[in-house]
């Protein structure tokens, strides 16, 4: 059973303490497992909610522990109720302090009533003001502590709201590097296409899909035909110019669905979910259509940029991804090979 203990790193933070690197790091953990949570559970969490599950994991670290999705839920609501309970008895002492106002209303009606009849029964009035009074002063004492209450109440929401507006503050800056970083980590910064270890990995799942039959794909590799020449007689800088439109081409002539990146070097490669070799081949030549119709202009000199591809279609011929990159690899040679004839 989770048991709630003091978290060095929550009391740190509350007390606005500066944090080590290890701590640092730990805290960046601890907000993107509850950022995941959140997000996947479908919580829309206020200021003070986020607070609130903040405390939990951080609690979830200094014991130890890991809870399911709905372990952590009942947890929360268990916490949390009696802080609740104590939101409904301010809203009870409230409606008590209306009722008790009114009574003063009543008792105040009732006085003047006896007041009216003081010449004829003088002592009788003078009881019921000894006895007036004495309500009057209970009721202005229950008061005053309803009042003071409710002061010091508001005092520790408003110190809530600050340690959750300075919480919320470092969630959105880990968030954001989070975010940053997770993107520059899949995509090739001159392409702006996905890199290689996100294909390989793209790859690697494709495939176990289809050979458990949920999902058939076709797999297009991509070489520019004479790339050493262009570096060679034109820079580099040219070089990277080429391969930037030529990733702009193959991004506008792909489905939504597909996936394209660059594999390394001059060479590219094109993922495409629920497409036969046919289909594939029918891409492929538009792209090529495509690349026929651009120019290059560099140093007073126009030319033109051409591709050789292989194309293969996942199936029981392959063992596994890397054999469809070693067969499409070959196809590729080949028209490279017919080209130069």
């Amino acid at each position: 059973m989770f048991e709630i203990k003091t978290c060095p790193l929550y009391e740190k933070l509350s007390r606005g303490e500066p944090l080590s690197q290890s701590e640092k790091k730990l805290l960046a953990d601890i907000v993107r497992e509850e950022i995941k949570f959140l997000l996947r559970n479908q919580i829309l969490p206020t200021p003070k909610d986020y607070e609130r599950w903040f405390y939990i994991f951080c609690n979830l670290v200094a014991n130890g522990q890991k809870l399911e999705d709905s372990a952590l839920i009942e947890l929360y609501n268990s916490i949390y109720k009696e802080e609740n309970d104590l939101v409904n008895i301010e809203i009870d002492l409230k409606h008590t302090a209306q009722i008790l106002s009114d009574i003063i209303t009543e008792l105040q009606k009732s006085l003047e009533e006896s007041y009216e009849q003081a010449s004829i029964k003088e002592q009788r009035i003078t009881e019921l003001q000894k006895k007036e009074k004495a309500k009057e002063d209970f009721i202005a004492s229950l008061l005053l502590e309803l009042l003071t209450l409710v002061r010091d109440l508001k005092r520790e929401n408003e110190s809530f709201l600050k340690k959750v507006e300075a919480q919320q503050k470092v969630i959105n800056e880990l968030k954001s590097k989070l975010e940053k970083v997770e993107v520059e980590a899949n995509l090739d910064p001159l392409t702006d296409l996905f890199n290689r270890r996100s294909l390989e990995r793209a790859l690697e799942e494709f495939f176990n899909l289809c050979k458990q039959s949920k999902m058939s794909f076709s797999l297009v590799l991509i070489d520019l035909d004479d790339f050493k020449y262009v570096n060679d007689n034109y820079g580099h800088h040219v070089g990277d110019l080429v391969l930037a439109k030529v990733a702009k081409v193959l991004r506008t002539n792909m489905r939504a669905k597909d996936i394209v990146g660059r594999w390394g070097g001059d060479e590219f490669v094109v993922i495409m979910p629920n497409t036969d070799l046919e289909n594939a081949k029918k891409v492929l030549e538009r792209i090529k259509s495509q690349l026929g119709k651009m120019e290059i202009l560099a140093e007073g000199k126009r030319f033109k940029v051409s591709i050789s591809a292989g194309v293969v279609q996942c199936g029981e011929n392959f063992q596994s991804w890397l054999d469809m990159i070693k067969e499409a690899d070959r196809l590729m040679y080949e028209e490279k090979k017919k080209k130069a004839l």
